[in-house]
């Protein structure tokens, strides 16, 4: 819990330094965005080194099929969630929607298999 609110400390003094610094020098802006988000992803490296290891003892017990379609369908939405934020903090919010939506479209495509084998096992399938 502290990490949060040390994150969101960071994350209220980067905007303020944002803030003052493009009144003054716009073309620094982005060194410390990319600042700040060199310190989140840092703060964010123990993190998940523990979901890997839950990871690997979850498909050690559910199968490695269905852990890694989940595991690739979280990964599909984070990066279509951070890139298209990245994209509405550039101004191109058309972009970002088009992104998310190839985003819902490839999640969709990644559920089919889970889909098949649950309607399989329902009995309903081929």
């Amino acid at each position: 819990m502290t990490d949060v609110f040390s994150l969101a400390g960071v994350a209220l003094c980067s905007l303020c330094a944002v803030l003052t610094v493009r009144e003054v020098r716009r073309d620094f802006t982005p060194y410390l965005l990319m600042g700040t988000a060199v310190i989140f992803l840092l703060a964010c490296l123990p993190g998940i080194g523990e979901g890997i290891r839950f990871a690997g003892t979850l498909t050690a017990a559910a199968g490695e099929g269905t852990v890694s379609v989940v595991l690739r369908a979280l990964g599909v939405s984070w990066m279509t969630a951070a890139a298209g934020e990245i994209c509405r903090g550039a101004g191109e919010g058309q972009l970002a929607s088009w992104l998310e939506t190839a985003g819902r479209v490839e999640l969709l495509a990644l559920s089919l298999p889970l889909l098949r084998d649950l309607l399989s096992l329902a009995g309903i399938g081929p």
